[in-house]
């Protein structure tokens, strides 16, 4: 104790006052580099307190202004008093924002794109995942199959049309199927970048619609003491509760190492007329580790998540009171039937910088085991183990007029049914597909040109020589001899962009292509689904989708209002969906269903609108919205799932030098009048949510306390992207979610 009393007295201390340099007040936010103290801020000025002696770099941002950044040294028992004044930015456009290491692209990049952050301490731990706080941005939407699995949506192309990317990982567990989860959540995740159209140029099949880029929270780089935090949160919509962990330091010779680690466990959920959803319990483990080495010019990352899922399905015979799976309110025992998916990843990357070039390497291995277990707990009706290794190797030259990056991406994928089910799908198979690309920026002035070129091929092999499938009777397509069956891929796409940037303006438009590979199911799929009622066959003959798309997205920024515009047309050959032929199958009874493609067309626009009440930014309205269209060309029809209207508002009040945030929002969904084949109109709805958020100053380290109402008005609904409309089963209802986080 004595020790850390004589610590403590030999403490400095920093006293900032800060200014602009047109007399404008504004909101700026203050990081000491180099330690894990917080400042206490007001409208003029910041302190720091109880610092440790030693060198720290100070940075002061706001928006409009060029960031102010000193190299400080403390001594012992120092006060240092510094006048900050801050310079107008030149253009508040300016700002570059790294969207991918990987890639080398950046926010200059034509595409649209829109960043999220996920550390709100008001969004942690939704039921809903990642895509609880996603929904916020336009043109993106979510197909549910009940809470803990939502599918992503972006400008009405989903599934196996939107590439996600975590830990720099391109996921490929969706090879069987629209119906499951991605298995990721937000453990560990600091934002999301949402790359909207066409982006095959850059990450090779699947990104047909958009790319969703989950960036890990890497503030332990930011200092060499430990730094991280932990909590606990609960949902009372399913009674609901989750416990996470996280801690990360940075050496002084820059290796670093961090943890993170989540329980969650829900019971049923309630709709907004209480009646229980049965069966839509769920349950996840989830642990990563990082280590590796930050330098100024050479960093790598090793990195490992498990991920463990117990996932209820909903039947849908569920709103049927007699055949409803409802046990009693806080009833988690898992209960036929369920998901077990268990998810491992490894993933290694590496990037340099030199003076005249840099690089970048990916190396991941990820294990994804799924099984559906039905009719008795000791059985698995349908099982897999997916093992993808995924790789993506870049060298850029940067001291030249054009910045020239080339690049090579492919993966190395097998799919195997386990040896214990009793049901098959598909068959076993694996696939092997690589990638080359060329990438081109061109800054001139005001302008920048990106346009890039890329060579794919894939080559699918399907194997029903097991006995397992023999004995089942499993047939593959034109019935080869030796029970296996080959097709390939392959094709050049690419993408010419310009941006236009003029003061507070930013115009971008976008040519670009994008295609996508028949998934497994898609092509080899021959039996019936459990947890389903549906048997499901594919055609190996499909040929890829292929997508030409424009885009137009213009952007205005100012000190207190932001605007942005986008729209965009695109045409898809080969579209493949998913229907019931209207027949049965004999042997199951099941009804049956099957892929059809036919030529596509989608089009639309987003907006969003964000305005500062007041000088300081205490006072924050943003308005949102988007719409789709989507038609069958051949059948001259809507394409299914398509998502409704949608309109978003939000307040955001940050009460005068207080530590506290109050929101409310409302979204508006739109009737979905324009009903695809299978489909029927889905009637409109109102959600209401109100927020609040307080955090308490701990000696160094910090309290946050957060209190959300979603759904406040308890509204009874069914969403028009959720997989189980067709049987009504409604939305949840009122969910108040409650979130307790210590920093440090």
């Amino acid at each position: 104790m004595l020790l850390k009393l004589a610590t403590y007295a030999q403490d400095a201390k920093i006293r900032a006052q800060v200014s602009t340099e047109d007399d404008f007040e504004v909101f700026f936010t203050v990081n000491l580099v180099g330690s894990s103290a917080r400042a206490d801020v007001s409208p003029n000025g910041f302190s720091f307190s109880a610092i440790s002696p030693g060198n720290y770099t100070l940075e002061v941002q706001a928006i409009g202004y060029e960031t102010f950044q000193k190299e400080i040294e403390l001594k012992p028992k120092q006060t240092l008093q510094i006048e900050i004044v801050l310079r107008v930015q030149e253009n508040a456009l300016d700002e570059v924002i790294i969207l991918d290491e990987q890639l080398g692209i950046s926010s200059d990049t034509p595409y649209s794109f829109t960043s999220i952050s996920i550390n709100s301490i008001q969004q942690k731990s939704s039921p809903n995942g990642l895509m609880g706080s996603l929904r916020e941005v336009p043109g993106v939407y979510g197909a549910e199959f009940g809470q803990g699995i939502v599918k992503p949506f972006i400008r009405g192309l989903g599934f196996s049309r939107v590439v996600t990317v975590f830990q720099g990982n391109k996921l490929e567990n969706q090879q069987w199927g629209a119906d499951h989860g991605l298995g990721v959540n937000d453990l560990g995740v600091d934002r999301v970048d949402v790359i909207k159209g066409p982006a095959s140029i850059l990450y090779g099949s699947g990104a047909l619609g958009g790319v969703l880029l989950i960036k890990d929270s890497e503030d332990y780089l930011k200092s060499t003491d430990w730094t991280g935090s932990f909590g606990t949160s609960y949902n009372s919509v399913s009674n609901g509760y989750r416990t996470f962990a996280s801690i990360g330091k940075k050496q002084a010779n820059d290796f670093y190492f961090a943890a993170d680690l989540a329980y969650e466990n829900h019971a049923d959920y309630k709709d907004g007329n209480d009646r229980i959803i049965g069966n839509s319990r769920f349950n996840t483990t989830s642990l990563r580790l990082h280590s590796g080495i930050d330098k100024k010019q050479f960093q790598n990352k090793l990195s490992f998540t498990f991920h463990d899922q117990n996932l209820g399905i909903i039947s849908e015979d569920e709103m049927d009171d007699a055949l409803s799976l409802a046990t009693s309110r806080n009833d988690r025992s898992m209960q036929l039937p369920f998901q077990e998916v268990k998810d491992y990843l490894l993933s290694y990357k590496q990037s340099t910088q030199h003076e005249n070039f840099e690089t970048s390497l990916h190396l991941s291995h990820h294990i994804n085991t799924r099984k559906e277990i039905e009719e008795a707990f000791n059985e698995v009706d349908l099982g897999f183990r997916q093992t993808h290794t995924f790789y993506n190797g870049r060298v850029s030259l940067t001291n030249t007029k054009i910045k020239h990056s080339l690049g090579l991406q492919g993966s190395f994928l097998n799919n195997e049914n386990l040896d214990e089910a009793q049901e098959f799908l598909i068959p076993d198979a694996r696939f092997f597909e690589t990638g080359v690309y060329y990438l081109a920026e061109y800054k001139l002035k005001d302008y920048f040109i990106q346009g890039a070129l890329r060579y794919d091929f894939r080559e699918v092999t399907a194997d029903a020589s097991s006995q397992a499938l023999i004995n089942d009777g499993f047939i593959l397509p034109g019935e080869p001899e030796n029970r296996k069956l080959t097709s390939s891929f392959d094709g050049i796409t690419g993408s010419l962009g310009v941006s236009k940037t003029l003061d507070k303006h930013k115009l971008k438009t976008n040519l670009s292509t994008g295609f996508r590979t028949p998934d497994l199911a898609e092509l080899f799929s021959n039996g019936p689904h459990p947890g389903t009622t549906r048997f499901e066959i594919g055609n190996a003959n499909f040929d890829r989708e292929q997508s030409y798309q424009a885009d137009v997205n213009y952007e205005y920024t100012n000190q207190k209002f932001s605007a942005s515009l986008s729209v965009f047309g695109s045409l898809v050959d080969n579209y493949i969906f998913f229907s019931s032929s209207g027949q049965t199958e004999p042997e199951t009874g099941m009804n049956i269903w099957n892929y059809q493609q036919v030529d596509a067309r989608l089009y639309g626009a987003e907006f969003n609108l964000q305005y500062s009440l007041f000088a300081n930014n205490q006072l924050n309205l943003s308005m949102s919205g988007a719409i789709v269209r989507g038609d069958n060309l051949d059948f001259k029809e809507p394409l299914t799932f398509i998502p409704p209207d949608n309109l978003n508002f939000k307040v955001n009040w940050l009460p005068f030098n207080t530590p506290t945030t109050f929101f409310a929002a409302l979204r508006i969904i739109g009737e979905q009048n324009r009903p695809g084949f299978n489909e029927e109109v889905t009637d409109a709805y109102n959600l209401v949510s109100l927020g609040a958020s307080y955090y308490f100053d701990i000696g160094k380290q910090e309290l946050e306390i957060g209190v959300t109402a979603n759904n406040l008005l308890n509204e009874t609904y069914v969403d028009h992207m959720s997989v189980l409309r067709a049987n009504q089963v409604t939305s949840p209802g009122r969910n108040i979610l409650l979130n307790l986080r210590y920093r440090f």
